[in-house]
């Protein structure tokens, strides 16, 4: 498959920030990882700005757990919830470079944290919906929706996190394993 040439400058330049920080990936740089001169740089994206900009646009994921939501949801807490945490933890996996490149460069990169406050936001705007749905189907307790999307939200990054960031490869729990012990947990909260 041929990686167009927006394409290669867009993952090189994802692969320096991530590796030297925004300040430390210069276009020079971003130009030679992509194998492109430093002009087609400009003559794309105008800066270094306007690539980071292309990459949040193109990475943006939240239209993908709205997709997989109305596709996969069977109003079955347990089924659901289960299948949500899977979905949204390959999501999150599939993006990991750029979404712990905005952890790191937020404070410097407004765009970068308004992405990565958008993941969690839709994320919670979807469950908070799917748990007022599963209310008014009197399949679980009535218990304020938005609190309890918060909650799964919460322990959804949380996980992502402790698996990139915090524990090492030995101690890291499973995708089954964290499903079994924490979501397992939470949905009995709701029955």
């Amino acid at each position: 498959m041929h990686t167009s040439t927006e394409d290669k400058i867009i993952e090189a330049a994802i692969e320096l920030v991530y590796e030297k920080g925004y300040k430390g990936a210069t276009t020079r740089a971003i130009a030679q990882k992509a194998n492109v001169n430093e002009v087609t740089i400009f003559r794309h994206f105008g800066n270094k700005k306007g690539i980071v900009e292309a990459a949040i646009q193109k990475y943006a994921f939240v239209d993908l757990l709205e997709d997989t939501f109305a596709e996969k949801v069977v109003w079955d807490i347990e089924k659901d919830l289960k299948m949500l945490v899977k979905e949204y933890q390959t999501l999150l996996d599939q993006k990991k470079t750029l979404i712990l490149l905005a952890l790191r460069e937020s404070n410097e990169f407004a765009e970068l944290n308004d992405m990565l406050k958008k993941v969690p936001q839709s994320y919670i705007e979807i469950i908070t919906h799917y748990f007022e749905q599963m209310i008014e189907r009197e399949k679980i307790k009535k218990l304020d929706p938005y609190t309890l999307a918060t909650n799964f939200a919460f322990i959804n990054f949380g996980y992502f996190l402790s698996k990139t960031r915090i524990m090492s490869e030995t101690e890291e729990l499973s995708i089954e394993e964290f499903i079994d012990k924490n979501i397992a947990f939470f949905i009995q909260a709701l029955q």
